[in-house]
């Protein structure tokens, strides 16, 4: 099952990505047993010099014990313990009494000593005598070595008499030395032959790791079984090849993802945030392949206590001491301060602010965490509690960084000012059924739009919160699981459900960036089923104008390129060109001292302008003319 599928933005990633990379703790776990294995040896070291420095012959008082050694009378030891007495020629003589026994034939003369027949040795035997029995026992060996000699050859003999008649079977080819160096087995194979192939595995590992500028990355949260983890693939737009490029193993069922660029240190980075079942917040680096531990936790289960054991039982085990035991009621256990009492359902990484990230759990919270502070006390900036059930999705305002909207299955949809910590600053919409998902119109961006339960999709004009600028119901068979705006189109909006199904909608329709003659709902532009089951997640990628994931029940990640779509293409290409230029001139139309304006002077500004425009109504009414249908403002 694929819950989540999150894009990286092009020029995110590392193009050379690291194997593995040492975390913080394990840093200082290294540097705390280095520190503990040199003072070790420095206490090893004073030792030896204390006991070099003591006489063995001394009689004064030991520093420690405070006993006074007694005389001893050399001459009563024996002789193996008297070192005064002890004679090298001695030992030299002893030592070749010994070797005597193993040396053999004229080795013996060498060390003046000589062998029985028996290769015993014997005492006081002259020189002549000597000669004698060594000639006698030459003669001896030289006529064993002739019986020897003629039965061997007698034995050849009968054995070539034996095989003379046998016709020889074998069969020979020759030999394919092209062949043998290949596999390594010949004399030029094994010098260069297996080097070279070393090297092009080498070289294809780095081919197949390293990432070309137009590849795109996508993350995948997934789960087989029992076994939970983030495939990261990448897709080849050149040859639209997909594959996984490495995968992270995941302790807990995942959730939700949101994608950022600032790591805890503050630096920039590829880092991705994952919920899951447990109520903490993981933050990996996609630049590692092989990562076993993530860069930061936010929330979850305090082990602080047992991180602290684990480093000081790694550094005792490596100085050889006992190792400790965790004792009972031991800090550590619990929840870390801030932290979520349940499953993070939704997660959302602030664009403006970089550092910020925002979560939604079932514990109907809603918390503000700074990056920067993760591990800390303080790392939770905020938590909101306006909501009456389980939080399921956040999303910040894609300029506003302080604007946070959120949706919940109590059925409502809320603004909140994020500057507000008691959170009593916010707005409140309602939904015809519980809240799947919520999503800005990255081009007009005073819209937001959120996706039912019951298949109906809603979209508000946050100045005039309290009406509906549009809804209908885009998925009859299934309700909407997930909706997206493509960042670089306007105007178009693609929902996923469990029918299986994505749908392609033209929101410029309705009076937004098309200029067409406004219309109640958006316009269908195609629909696919994409075979890979019900469908649970779908998202644009931000780098290119024609491609998007999805993910659901299927366990596979499921691609469409648009841009071979002709009646899509013929749609909304003109408005690719034109894109730049209509945020340029919405940039220009806003003054520069509003930009940072106060979010409740926003909503004032906001119901004044929509009572005026009621109190215009009226009167017209009165003067016989028909009520206008809802549109977008200025359009």
């Amino acid at each position: 099952m694929i819950s989540a599928v999150e894009w990286v933005p092009m020029g995110a990633a590392d193009p050379n990505p690291k194997r593995y990379e040492l975390s913080k703790a394990e840093m200082e776990m290294l540097e705390e047993q280095a520190g503990m294995e040199a003072d070790l040896e420095e206490e090893e070291d004073a030792n030896d010099d204390d006991d070099s420095s003591a006489s063995p012959d001394t009689n004064e008082a030991s520093e420690t014990t405070g006993v006074k050694l007694e005389a001893v009378d050399i001459s009563t030891l024996p002789a193996d313990l008297r070192m005064d007495d002890y004679s090298e020629d001695e030992d030299d003589a002893q030592a070749e009494g010994r070797l005597g026994n193993i040396l053999i034939g004229k080795e013996t003369e060498l060390m003046g000593t000589n062998l029985d027949r028996n290769g015993m040795p014997v005492e006081d035997i002259d020189e002549e005598k000597g000669q004698r029995e060594r000639e006698r026992d030459d003669a001896e060996d030289s006529s064993d070595d002739d019986d020897d000699d003629d039965d061997i050859d007698n034995d050849a003999n009968d054995s070539d008499d034996d095989l003379a008649d046998v016709p020889d079977t074998r069969e020979f080819m020759p030999v394919d030395v092209r062949g043998l160096e290949a596999m390594g087995l010949s004399a030029a194979g094994l010098g260069g032959a297996m080097n070279e192939e070393d090297d092009d595995d080498d070289a294809s590992d780095l081919e197949d790791t390293n990432l070309r500028p137009d590849d795109a990355m996508v993350v995948v949260a997934k789960t087989d079984e029992d076994f939970a983890s983030l495939e990261v693939h990448v897709y080849e737009s050149r040859t639209g090849n997909l594959f996984v490029h490495h995968d992270i193993p995941l302790p807990s069922f995942p959730l939700c993802l949101a994608h950022g660029d600032i790591n805890p240190d503050g630096g920039a980075g590829n880092f991705i945030a994952v919920g899951s079942f447990s109520p903490s917040i993981e933050v990996w680096n996609l630049d590692v392949l092989s990562a076993l531990e993530p860069v930061a936790i936010l929330g979850g289960e305090d082990t602080s206590g047992a991180d602290e054991l684990m480093r000081i039982n790694m550094a005792r085990a490596a100085a050889g001491k006992k190792l400790k035991k965790k004792k009972v009621g031991q800090q550590g256990s619990g929840l870390r301060p801030g932290s979520h009492k349940d499953a993070v359902m939704a997660l959302s990484w602030n664009k403006v602010h970089r550092q910020v990230l925002a979560s939604g759990s079932a514990d109907k919270t809603v918390k503000v965490w700074d990056i920067t502070q993760a591990g800390n006390p303080n790392a939770c900036a905020a938590t909101f509690v306006h909501h009456k059930d389980k939080v399921q999705s956040v999303a910040w305002h894609p300029s506003e960084g302080t604007i946070l909207a959120t949706g919940s299955f109590d059925r409502t949809v809320s603004l909140v000012d994020a500057r507000s910590n008691d959170g009593k600053n916010y707005r409140k919409a309602t939904l015809p059924a519980d809240c799947e998902a919520i999503a800005w119109d990255p081009f007009e961006s005073q819209y937001l739009s959120a996706a039912s339960e019951d298949g109906t999709i809603t979209c508000w004009d946050v100045r005039k919160f309290d009406q509906k600028l549009w809804s209908f119901v885009a998925h009859e068979y299934g309700g909407v699981s997930d909706l997206a705006y493509n960042a670089n189109v306007p105007g178009m909006m693609a929902t996923c459900a469990i029918d299986k199904t994505v749908k392609l909608w033209d929101t410029g329709c309705c009076g937004g960036n098309s200029g067409s003659v406004p219309s109640v709902s958006p316009m269908p532009c195609g629909s696919r089923d994409m075979g890979v089951g019900k469908l649970y997640t779908i998202s644009f990628y931000p780098s290119t104008p024609w491609l998007l994931g999805c993910g659901g029940s299927g366990n596979q990640l499921s691609l469409w390129d648009l841009s071979s779509e002709g009646p899509i293409r013929k749609r909304f290409g003109d408005r690719i060109d034109n894109a730049d230029a209509v945020q340029e001139t919405l940039a220009d139309a806003e003054p520069a001292g509003n930009k940072e304006k106060d979010f409740e002077a926003m909503m004032a500004a906001g119901d004044a302008a929509a009572s005026e425009k009621l109190s215009v109504n009226k009167n017209r009414k009165k003067k016989g003319q028909k009520k206008k249908k809802a549109h977008r403002a200025g359009r």
